[in-house]
């Protein structure tokens, strides 16, 4: 089976695994090119099962927990390990991200990116997952850490309402 066919059926699977246990999620597809260098490690990401998680986690007023990432405010973001489990991925990434512990509660959309190579034509086009969780916080506690904050005004938080 080609790389392209390979990489279509893993995030196939995926979408039948988070439909399983979530029910399904708006799905998106967009087809862009990078630079070799992100495409090799794109394609390092295919063969070792990873895809982007995202988590948007309100509080009681709808205000979105934010970290800042890299000089950007954002939610709390990461990759999947090697099988690891998507609800334990984002539990461990919101637990780095805001040391607090949470309860996946659903997978909000999925997007499936098509990444072609722009430096090589005839590479093949590598498919890679990239999912929108919702989850709550586990206890009444605070969100910890500088990078942390609680925000219902910025562009940010229009993305998820």
């Amino acid at each position: 089976m080609e790389l392209a066919s390979r990489s279509r059926s893993r995030v196939e699977e995926r979408l039948r695994k988070l439909e399983a246990n979530f029910g399904p999620p708006a799905v998106t597809q967009t087809t862009f090119e990078v630079a070799d260098e992100r495409y090799q490690r794109s394609l390092a990401q295919s063969r070792d099962g990873q895809f982007d998680v995202r988590c948007v986690i309100r509080d009681g007023s709808g205000a979105v927990l934010l970290r800042e990432r890299e000089g950007q405010w954002g939610v709390p973001q990461g990759k999947t390990e090697a099988d690891e489990q998507p609800s334990a991925a984002v539990k461990r990434i919101v637990r780095e991200a805001a040391g607090v512990d949470c309860t996946v509660t659903d997978a909000l959309r999925a997007n499936i990116h098509g990444i072609r190579n722009e430096d090589d034509g005839s590479a093949p086009t590598v498919y890679h997952l990239s999912v929108v969780f919702t989850a709550e916080i586990d206890e009444e506690s605070d969100p910890t850490g500088e990078a942390v904050r609680w925000d219902d005004e910025s562009e940010t938080v229009g993305d998820f309402r």
